[in-house]
């Protein structure tokens, strides 16, 4: 049985935005002060292209200020779109590249990256395929498959912690 708490949220997705990302704390700092520590968690993001993605991992996410990536032996890791109603599972051959830990950064999943949000949660980047199974794989090229644009540009951002019971 799964049970999950929300453990996190910018914006609740069917409501009025109540205030704007900066003021909500939309930025890597805000992000490290509530994952840092955590592990199992589900990330779900919304573009300014209203397309809706996310990530799980059952790492721990924990702050660095050098970069350190994060092995997930259990190879459960999984990026999805929601949009495109797809989940894109860790390679077994990228486990030791499941996340990648930098607190001047948001989110990073998979080897090269598969996507990386920057610390300012507009800028960033997605090369679906280096450490996640996509078959449309470009070879390195930044891709606006999972984001419907080149950058992420988050407008949303929920982050739930969950419990397995």
């Amino acid at each position: 049985m799964i049970t999950g708490s929300r453990y996190f949220i910018f914006y609740q997705r069917g409501k009025k935005k109540q205030s704007n990302s900066t003021r909500d704390g939309l930025n890597c700092q805000q992000y490290w002060n509530k994952v840092n520590g955590k592990a199992n968690l589900l990330m779900v993001f919304k573009s300014k292209s209203d397309y809706i993605f996310g990530a799980y991992s059952p790492c721990k996410w924990k702050s660095a200020n050098c970069g350190k990536n994060i092995e997930d032996n259990t190879i459960s890791s999984f990026i999805f779109s929601q949009t495109h109603d797809q989940i894109y599972p860790l390679k077994q051959d990228s486990k030791q590249y499941a996340i990648h830990c930098n607190y001047n950064y948001g989110p990073i999943f998979g080897k090269g990256y598969d996507i990386l949000i920057n610390g300012n949660f507009t800028d960033g980047y997605s090369q679906l395929g280096q450490g996640y199974q996509f078959e449309k794989y470009k070879n390195g090229s930044n891709d606006p498959y999972l984001f419907g644009q080149d950058k992420p540009e988050i407008k949303e951002c929920e982050i739930y912690e969950l419990q397995f019971v």
